[in-house]
């Protein structure tokens, strides 16, 4: 499968490249993105617990693209439901 390289794009960007791999398996994630430090970032994953690890096979690859081709590091962080998002 050839692979089309982008160029480089804003941490935003590419955390909307991640959201919709995710989405496109577990369509009601819901998700933050928190900027860590300098070109570093976590994306918060929330879904159902039983579910939660099978996000990160889903992203694993396209992380490290991105840290390749921008230098940005983006920590996906598969968290469970939290109580607020319930209601």
């Amino acid at each position: 499968m050839a692979i089309q390289r982008k160029l480089k794009g804003s941490a935003e960007e590419y955390a909307d490249d991640l959201k919709r791999i995710v989405l496109d398996h577990l369509p009601d994630a819901r998700f933050e993105l928190h900027r860590a430090r300098a070109k570093e970032y976590d994306l918060v994953v929330d879904k159902s617990l039983d579910e939660m690890f099978d996000v990160l096979p889903l992203t694993a690859e396209r992380t490290t693209d991105i840290l390749v081709e921008s230098g940005i590091h983006i920590h996906v962080l598969p968290l469970g439901r939290r109580q607020d998002h319930d209601s």
